[in-house]
Formats: structure tokens, sequence, C-alpha cells
């Protein structure tokens, strides 16, 4: 073999032009039958970078001064280097009609890779792909050349006995992994054919056509569907426990918090401040508190969390904090970042007990400007745990006084007061406004699923959430003026390329935006408002959305487009998002003075860690939804063989998603499953039209649906259309 390494090099390095296999055969001197031996070699070695390949011919890929290789003026370059697209890395996802995307970040086009030309890539691995252009293509195109990294290497599947090979078959079919060939060495006796196992990968070469694993565990027949959860966890990789040192940490901290005088931070409990979250919110992170002066500016007090008097660089805890980077929520539970003596007591900022913060104090003009702050630690006192609902209720209702306090009561008003200026400020400057339902399960007293409702955002979310945005910013910009080595939240401007894509359908729906206008936050806006009493809204909203590039952290601040924002970071949330917890190590260390000016700028956190932590923020995000998706699909269980009105709400060419009126859950309809007729899909109107019958299937379209099955390792709900109705 190695021998016929070394004169496939010297044929390659002897030749003048490439070489197609044939040539390459004839050279060789070796028959017709070892054709495929020699091509296995030449993928290799390819694989390998050894050697280049454009259309089906082959050179050496060693740069030097041998025949085959024409002087430039950069040096030395192969012939083939001017035909070879250029290559990236990038991670990819494969839909389920075979093709795939890379997304190479950024807010640029993804990828398109033919299903062809993916090697065995899987939904998630990073990869790195070549890039060619078809001329009559107005999407980048390429082919995966190497897996880099695989993004999950243990995953479900269905063993299938063969007389010469036994494969696993991966359960879920949308990650997109190849058939796995399981060897004698990795395999179970008592692993049948249609058995449901656990297979790890084996690290084998990642870039050879075949994958290889071993069976780690059998499946009970009867526990299948149970298991269906704990394949979200192995798809995305959540981490679900903690290491017994990092535990021990936690509980070695205590269970009270003793106010040393003498510590330096700043004595703040006779403040009244209060907490607002979720009903069933535990953790705690931000305390806020507001007060008016006479000269009418406002001091507004938010108090985070301080973490990192408790997590130190490096320690058992900051090491599981690390590799989890964000906690996950799901319906009927969390997977917190830290150990639960830290997420839901110490850090946890809970009434009427000391707790330790990092406070960030802000003088408000009644227009909006922040005329001075300071950041400094402090120890707080939080006077009441307030919910959304009932501050919601006493904002938006007949402004009695809270039955708890009346100092609160009048509290709520003042914050209520500068809420609106700072939302005035940022919607004048041009953060865009988006208006999306969430759709929340509801959980009874066993937290069981007991159906499903939309919320929309309130009044006292909306409250706090401008607290937090003018924290952040503050927080960004003090940390940039100071070069402090701090992660940056970063939205780009959305690629005009994508928004052209918009343009026709705004023209439509009588929407006159100008593409170049599209590129500022306050057009957007305009766009938004003149679609608010449209049946297509959510839809139009979302295109948009998808138009634009994903927020992600970076060390260099290159503002927030969507919040129209030229400094940004995250400040508010260290008990359940890391990078907060790496802003406030820098902030603490500015002000315990651990920084020479010339320190500061050699102290910087990596490319590395702010991408990792932007990768697992997505893979969070993933389970979060897909646990949503099982447990609807659990919820409809209920419902198999039942027909149930329903509405379109959005329309696009794979086909439908419909809104179950009843039980406000949203489904999805795919294409092939509109078999009364042949619908084709216009990307102008988003609507699809039957060739035969004539119907126009668009938002707002009304119809009873059938409960056909559902499937909970899929987390999918299959519906049949019994009847249209009318609007």
């Amino acid at each position: 073999m190695n021998f016929k390494k070394k004169t496939l090099f010297r044929v390659l390095e002897q030749s003048a032009v490439p070489l197609n296999v044939n040539q390459i055969r004839h050279r060789l001197g070796i028959r017709k039958r070892q054709r495929p031996k020699l091509q296995a070699i030449l993928h290799e070695l390819l694989v390998n970078d050894k050697i280049i390949e454009r259309n089906g011919k082959y050179a050496l890929a060693v740069v030097g001064s041998r025949p085959g290789f024409r002087k430039s003026e950069e040096g030395d370059t192969p012939l083939l280097q001017k035909k070879i697209s250029h290559r990236i890395t990038g991670l990819f996802s494969k839909s389920s009609q075979g093709y795939g995307f890379v997304d190479i970040g950024r807010g640029k086009d993804d990828i398109f890779v033919p299903k062809t030309r993916q090697l065995n890539a899987a939904s998630g691995d990073r990869v790195e792909v070549e890039l060619s252009r078809s001329r009559q293509a107005s999407r980048q195109r390429g082919r995966i050349v190497k897996v880099i990294e695989r993004h999950c290497k243990q995953f479900l599947a269905r063993v299938i006995r063969g007389k010469r090979v036994n494969l696993a078959m991966p359960i879920n079919e949308k990650s997109g992994l190849p058939p796995v060939v399981i060897l004698p060495d990795h395999d179970l006796e008592n692993a049948k054919s249609g058995d449901v196992v656990e297979v790890s990968l084996l690290d084998n070469d990642v870039n050879s056509k075949e994958l290889f694993g071993k069976i780690v565990r059998v499946l009970p027949v009867n526990s299948v569907s149970d298991v269906a959860f704990d394949l979200i966890l192995m798809e995305n990789k959540i981490r679900t426990s903690f290491s017994s040192e990092a535990l021990q940490q936690s509980e070695n901290f205590g269970q009270q918090v003793r106010y040393n005088p003498k510590s330096g931070r700043r004595d703040l409990r006779a403040l009244g401040f209060v907490t607002i979250d979720g009903q069933d919110a535990r953790d705690f992170d931000d305390a806020v508190f507001v007060e008016k002066q006479r000269s009418g500016n406002f001091l507004l007090f938010v108090s985070i969390a301080d973490v990192a008097h408790y997590v130190q660089p490096g320690s058992p805890i900051d090491q599981e904090a690390y590799q989890r980077g964000t906690s996950t929520y799901f319906p009927t539970h969390a997977i917190p970042m830290l150990p639960e003596a830290l997420s839901n007591n110490l850090c946890s900022l809970k009434p009427k007990v000391n707790r330790l913060t990092l406070t960030c104090e802000m003088e408000v003009t009644p227009e909006g400007e922040i005329e001075d702050y300071s950041i400094y630690e402090s120890v707080i006192r939080s006077q009441a745990r307030l919910t959304y609902e009932e501050v919601a209720d006493h904002l938006e209702g007949e402004k009695k006084p809270l039955q708890r306090n009346e100092s609160i009561s009048q509290l709520l008003e003042v914050m209520h007061e500068l809420a609106q200026v700072l939302a005035k400020k940022r919607y004048q400057r041009g953060s865009i406004d988006f208006s999306f339902p969430e759709y929340v399960a509801e959980l009874d007293k066993d937290r069981n699923i007991k159906g499903f409702r939309k919320n929309y955002q309130s009044v006292s979310m909306k409250l706090i959430e401008q607290f937090m945005l003018e924290a952040n910013e503050t927080v960004a910009r003090h940390c940039l003026t100071n070069n402090l080595p701090a992660l940056y939240r970063v939205h780009d401007k959305p690629d005009l390329s994508k928004l052209e894509k918009l343009q026709n359908t705004f023209w439509h729906f009588g929407i006159s935006a100008k593409l170049s206008q599209l590129g500022s936050a306050k057009k957007i806006n305009q766009v938004l408002q003149k679609i608010k009493d449209n049946p297509a809204q959510e839809q139009i909203q979302v295109l948009l959305l998808k138009s634009m590039a994903l927020a992600c952290y970076r060390i260099t601040n290159d503002g927030h487009f969507g919040l129209a924002a030229e400094f940004y970071t995250h400040f508010t949330s260290p008990i359940r998002r890391y990078p907060d917890l790496i802003v406030h190590r820098a902030l603490k260390a500015k002000l315990h003075r651990k920084y020479q000016e010339t320190q500061i700028r050699t102290e910087s956190v990596s490319s590395e860690v702010a991408a990792h932590l932007s990768q697992q923020e997505r893979q969070a995000d993933t389970a979060e939804k897909q646990s949503f998706e099982l447990v609807k699909t659990i919820f409809m269980e209920n419902y198999l063989g039942q027909s149930l009105p329903a509405k379109v709400m959005s329309v696009n060419s794979a086909g439908i998603t419909v809104e179950l009126e009843d039980l406000c859950i949203d489904c999805f309809l795919p294409l092939e499953r509109l078999s009364d007729d042949y619908y084709r899909y216009d990307d102008v109107s988003l609507s699809l039209f039957g060739k035969q019958k004539k119907r126009i299937i668009r938002t707002g379209k009304r119809m009873l649906v059938t409960v056909a099955r559902t499937d909970r390792i899929l987390r999918q709900v299959d519906l049949q259309i019994a009847k249209w109705l009318e609007k």
C-alpha cells in the first residue's frame, strides 16, 4: 500500500497537467479491476489534503518548484489552484428532503450542499466546505470535504441485522446521520434486529464514507417512548449532573450570607428593592429600585447576583458552568448552569435575606439619557418577590394598591413611568418592535401538562426588560471605555440579499419599502407598523426575522442591530448565562484594581470562548424547542382519531402550519398530506394554489383536521384534513 502511494505521488509529480483516474491507472500500469482500490487511495489522499481535485482530475497539493506548477507573483502555485474554490468552515444542517446547508455565521447566506456532496456529515457537525458557484445558481453551493467535529457521538438507533453487515439506523431521521456499521467487537448479543439501542460513534476517521459505532445498551420495549426526552438531551449534549467536586464546593459556602461592613461593599439594604419574575421562577438574578429626584431625573438601581464572588475561574463549579454555558428551561423543569445550592439559594435574590450583588446605578434624564452612572459591589435585601402577573394587574387595572404594601405600589408607579421613558427612547432610535406570542404549557399541581395558552408580553415584562437593557448597554459602554476583557452581545446588520427576496412580497401586501432602506432598523419598524392589521402579520414578521443574522457573543463590540444599540453586552443573568459571569469578573477585577492599564489589554477573552458559548446557547435553545414539541406530542395522544377545527397560520413551499383553535397548539402539515389536489407555492403572495380545484390556501384559511398519528421519538403529530371550512 505504501509503495503504491509513493508511486502515485511520483506519477502526479511528474505530470505537467492534472490527471483523471484512467490516466493515472494507465501510468501506474494497473488493471481496470483495481480502479476501485485506486479511487479509495485517491479519496483518502484528498480527504487528508495531500492532493487536490477539480472536475475529476487530480494534482498534488504540495506547493513547490516542480513540473505541474507554474510561477505566479505569489510564488509556486498548483495548476489547479486557480480553478478550485476556496474552503470555509461552518455548522451543517440537513433538511428532511436530503439536501443541506452550512451556516458560516455573521449573517452571511448559508452554503447549499447537495445530497451527494455531504461526505457523512450530520446536522450540527462543524465541517469544512469547498465552495463553488454555478453560473445559473443564485445561491452559493459547495461540497463538504472534511468533518471537523461531530456534534453528537451518542444517539438512539434501531438494529438491522444482515448476512454480511449489521447496521444501526438512527431513529431521529432529521439528524441526517447515515446508517452506522456495528462491527462484531462492538456488538451486544442480546440486541436483536428491530431493537432500539443506544449507540456511541467510534473515533475512526471522521472523513471516512462509513461510520462505525458501538452498541452501549438495549432499551426495554416498554421504555422506548420514555426515552424521547433523553434523546433530546443526548442530541443537544445537555449535561444533567454535576461533578461530586462541584456539588461539594457549592455546599461548602453554607446556607446564609453574612455581610462584613469592612468588605468595601455598599450597603443598599435600606432601599426598597423588589424582584419581578414569572410565577414559576426559582432563581432570581436581578432586583430593581427606582426613585425620582426633585430635578426630574430618575435614579435607577439594577442589582445583579454576585455569582463571581462564589464561582472562581478554574474551580470545579466554574468548569461545569463553562461546559454548559447556560441553563436550559423545559416546560416542566429546568437544568441549571450552577448547582442548586447557588442558583436557587445563595445567589438567588430572595426576599427578606441578605444577598451579595453587583450594582449598576444610573441617573436617567426625563428623555431617557444616562447622565451619570456607577458600578460597584453591594449587599441588598429584597423587600418583595413580585410576579409579572400581579404587577401587570396593578399597572393595567384600576391602580389599586397591592395588598402587601402601599410603598411597593408607589414604587411600581415610578418604575412604570421610567420604563415608558426608556421604551420611547429606544423606539425613536430604531429598536425593532416584533410582537410574537409565546406558546406556553400550563401545568397542574403535579407539574403535568393540562393545556396550552398564548402569552403576549405584558406591561410588567416590558418594564423589567427596559431596565435590563439599560444596564446591559451601560455596562457594555463601561467595558469598552475601560478596555476590559469582556464578551459583547452582537447582532449584525441583515444581509440585503436575503431581504431582497421579500421585496415582491412587501409590494404584494401593499407595503412600500425600498430594499436600501431595510438596512435600517427604523425602516423595519415602519414595515411592522404597516402590517399590524394584516392577516399575514405573523408570517411576514417571521420572514423578516429569518432574514436577519443570529445574535452571538464576540470579543469585539460590533453593536446590536435589533436593539439599535451601539454598545451591548449581557450583564444581568449570571446565574443562568456564563457570558454574564465573564463580564462580572472583568468589572470586579477593575474595581479591585487587579488590572494595570497595560495588563487589561493582554488579559482578553478569546474568540474560541465566545464561539463555544454562542454554540451552547444555540444547543440549549434547540433542546427547549424540541422539548416543547415533545410535550405537545404527548398531549395530543389524548385526541387521536378526533376531528378539530384549525386555522392556517403560515404557508411555505414545504407545507402549512396550522393552529388547533380549541387547544392553542400549532402543528405542521407537509405538502404531501394535502392530497386533494396538486398545489403550487407562490413565494410572493405566500399562498398555495391548487391546480385542479383552484383552491387557494393562505393565512387564515380554516379547516377540520383529524389527529391521525403521534410519534414521541420524532416529536411529530400527523394531521389529515377532514374538511375545508369557509372563513
